[in-house]
C-alpha cells in the first residue's frame, strides 16, 4: 500500500468495470484520484474525452483543486465486432474517437499540468494493438494506433513524463460481457469459449490483474521503464 502516495491521478473511463477497479485500487495506494466518465456514476465526474472543450475543462478543474497531476490512466473505451466490409463510416469514426483521439485529447491538455512532476501517463489499449483479429478491424486500428501513440509520446516527453501502454487481453468485464449476449442463443457463450481458450491460462483475465500492472507503471517502481507496451495478456500475443 501507498505506493502513490501524494499523487494526483486522473484516470478516465471511471464508470467502467476497470475503471471502477482502477479508481478503488488508487485510493488505497494512497492517490488522489480523480475519475470522469460520460456515463453517470457516483463520485465520477461527467467528461467526454472526445470532447477538447470537456478535457479543457477537466484540466481546469484538476488545477484549481489540486495544482498539478501526476498520473494519467486513459483507460476510457468502446468495443466494434463486425465485420470489415459491413463497418459504416459513423462505427469506424466514433471507435477511432473515442480509443484513439480521446487518449489524444487528454494527453494534450493534461500533459503541461505535469511540468515538473515527475508524471505518468498510462494508456490502456488491448492485445488486439499488437495481433489482428477477425470482425475486429475498427478495434484493431484504434489500439494499434494507441500503441504508437504512447510511444511517439513517450520519446518526446522525456525524461520528465514516463508514457507507457498496458495490452490487456479478454478481461472479464461488462464490455465484452456485453458483446457476448448480444449474439444469438449461444453463440454468446460459445465466443466465451473461444475467447477463454485463447488465453494459456485458460480463462478471462481479471481487471484486477490489469490494474496492478498500471499501479507498478504510475508508481516510482517503473522510474526505468517508458515507451512499453506491456502485454497483460495471458500470452495472446505470444503465439
Amino acid at each position: 500500500m501507498n505506493r502513490l502516495e501524494g499523487k494526483v491521478a486522473v484516470i478516465t473511463g471511471a464508470a467502467g468495470g476497470m475503471g471502477r477497479v482502477a479508481c478503488r485500487r488508487f485510493v488505497e495506494e494512497g492517490a488522489s484520484v480523480i475519475g470522469v466518465d460520460v456515463e453517470a456514476a457516483d463520485g465520477v465526474l461527467h467528461c467526454d474525452v472526445t470532447s477538447s472543450a470537456d478535457v479543457a475543462a477537466l484540466a481546469d478543474e484538476v488545477r484549481e483543486q489540486h495544482g498539478g497531476l501526476d498520473v494519467l490512466v486513459n483507460n476510457a473505451g468502446v468495443i466494434l465486432g463486425k465485420p470489415l466490409v459491413d463497418t459504416t463510416d459513423e462505427e469506424w469514426a466514433r471507435v477511432l474517437d473515442v480509443n484513439l483521439r480521446g487518449a489524444f485529447v487528454t494527453m494534450r491538455e493534461l500533459v503541461p499540468l505535469m511540468a515538473g512532476r515527475k508524471g505518468s501517463i498510462v494508456n490502456v489499449s488491448s492485445g488486439l494493438g499488437l495481433v489482428g483479429e477477425a470482425m475486429m478491424s475498427a478495434y484493431c486500428a484504434s489500439k494499434g494506433g494507441l500503441v504508437m501513440l504512447t510511444k511517439a509520446a513517450a520519446v518526446e516527453l522525456a525524461p520528465d513524463i514516463r508514457v507507457n501502454v498496458l495490452c490487456p487481453g479478454v478481461i472479464d468485464t461488462p464490455m465484452p460481457r456485453g458483446v457476448a449476449d448480444s449474439l444469438p442463443p449461444g453463440a454468446g457463450e460459445e465466443l466465451l469459449r473461444s475467447w477463454e481458450a485463447q488465453h494459456l491460462a485458460g480463462r478471462l483475465g481479471r481487471p484486477e490483474e490489469v490494474v496492478a500492472a498500471a499501479v507498478f507503471l504510475a508508481s516510482d517502481e517503473s522510474s526505468f521503464v517508458t515507451g512499453a507496451a506491456v502485454p497483460v495478456d495471458s500470452g495472446i500475443s505470444a503465439r
